[in-house]
């Protein structure tokens, strides 16, 4: 099972600006739901539901890796954004949360285009961990799609 989109949930205000509204979201991965708040400064709800579109056709097509952005703010450095790295391996897709400070990214940084700043898959950090990664079939992501309607 697989998707991702807002609740029905009101706008929240957690940010020092409280004239910037968050919209609550949810991400289905199988049997695991993860909730995300995503700033709407920049970005409105259409603007997130137009790029995982996007993104996650783009996975269907073959591409191996994708980045679905969930908060995304002013790219100040010292702050982040939210995201989920997609990563197609074969008919299995392998999810993995990160907070990217934008510092880390490059000058000419282009949100449109975040999955090409993303590392490849890795799956035990520098330190010996393991990263938490989330397994989804990629039929489900296809049938999230056609039932949204995007396909």
């Amino acid at each position: 099972m697989f998707s991702i989109g807002f609740t029905d949930e009101p706008l929240e205000y957690p940010y020092d600006d409280t004239g910037v509204p968050a919209a609550p979201g949810r991400l289905v991965l199988e049997k695991s739901m993860e909730e995300f708040l995503a700033n709407l400064h920049l970005w409105g709800k259409s603007d997130y539901e137009s790029h995982w579109t996007r993104e996650l056709k783009t996975l269907l097509d073959g591409n191996p890796k994708v980045a679905l952005v969930v908060s995304y703010n002013d790219p100040h450095p010292d702050s982040n954004m939210e995201i989920w790295r997609a990563y197609r391996d074969g008919e299995l897709v392998h999810f993995q949360n990160q907070l990217p400070w934008y510092s880390d990214l490059p000058k000419e940084f282009e949100i449109s285009e975040m999955s090409r700043y993303i590392q490849d898959r890795e799956i035990v950090t520098a330190e010996g961990n393991r990263i938490s990664e989330w397994d989804v079939a990629i039929r489900d992501i296809e049938l999230f799609l056609k039932r949204s309607g995007k396909i």
